[in-house]
């Protein structure tokens, strides 16, 4: 049930997307628009997708020596690889990390040590994430309050999407106990509502995740030096998939949208199709990039 669910709500929102990539679009001048493309803008956009591909392999890389595990780079990318293409293909985008840890302990790795980095890489990652689009939010509010008032629903409950992970990983950091004591309160409730079968393996994921994110903390402040490093490129990778977006735009020729504003919007979809259901964001995320984007693409397109 819950399979052909997932699968009816796929369809419907691909069949969305395309309808509404049909019907608001002319294609007349397709093929000579993709002709009259700028060569080196769409390279540059390539490069800056392998950068971010490196840049992941290389904060793993890195956490792999916090934690002792003898690893080389190659083997590191190998892993941001893995983790790339199930997270495109799962609902959530949770398909990558369990698939890696079971990759690591195929190589040796302990479980306990597994889950802890990729435990570590997700605090950084929410960490920075969050706080990337909420400097991006303040900074260009005009433009996205004054042209973005229909799609700021979505990214506000994107916000509070992340921003509630962040605040129970914080939380945490803290008060154990409590968090314990509110996850285990969710289950009961999802229980109640049919949601969760087995009551019991559900609190023993929740022991697990906590565990192991009690481990994470503890390599985090045993080496703030790298943890400050990890932080600062997790936000220079950000910044390079966001400027996808404008590179590509630069190659077909869109000379209306300003770098920050295409960065600024780009973390808001990035915020607002995260956590949607469908694997790899499908549907959701093509949809959203046209409502936000709209704003400075314009409608109709003359190469």
């Amino acid at each position: 049930m819950k399979k052909t669910l997932n699968f009816v709500i796929l369809a419907g929102l691909l069949g969305l997307t395309l309808w509404i990539f049909i019907n608001n679009n002319d294609f007349d001048n397709f093929a000579e628009l993709v002709g009259s493309a700028k060569t080196i803008f769409l390279l540059i956009a390539i490069l800056c997708m392998i950068l971010y591909w490196f840049f992941e392999a290389y904060i793993l890389y890195r956490m792999k020596k916090t934690l002792n595990i003898m690893s080389s780079y190659a083997s590191s990318l190998k892993l941001c690889m893995i983790g790339q293409y199930y997270s495109a293909i799962t609902p959530f985008s949770t398909g990558g990390q369990p698939v890696q840890i079971y990759s690591m302990i195929n190589d040796g790795v302990p479980m306990g040590k597994a889950s802890s980095l990729l435990a570590n890489r997700f605090l950084i990652h929410q960490f920075v994430v969050t706080f990337y689009a909420l400097f991006m939010l303040i900074i260009r509010f005009n433009m996205l309050y004054n042209d973005l008032k229909l799609a700021l629903p979505f990214v506000v409950v994107g916000y509070i999407i992340n921003i509630t992970i962040l605040l129970l990983i914080i939380g945490f950091l803290f008060n154990e106990r409590f968090i314990r004591k509110i996850l285990y309160k969710t289950l009961d409730l999802l229980y109640r509502f049919k949601f969760v079968k087995n009551i019991d393996r559900a609190r023993n994921k929740v022991d697990t995740t906590l565990m192991d994110y009690r481990t994470s903390v503890e390599e985090i402040k045993r080496d703030k030096k790298t943890a400050i490093e990890l932080v600062l490129i997790s936000i220079i990778q950000l910044t390079i998939s966001f400027s996808i977006t404008f590179f590509v735009s630069l190659a077909l020729n869109f000379e209306r949208g300003h770098f920050l504003d295409i960065i600024a919007i780009q973390s808001l979809h990035y915020m607002a199709v995260s956590f949607i259901p469908t694997p790899g964001t499908a549907g959701a995320a093509e949809g959203g990039f046209y409502v936000l984007f709209r704003v400075v693409f314009p409608k109709k397109i003359y190469p």
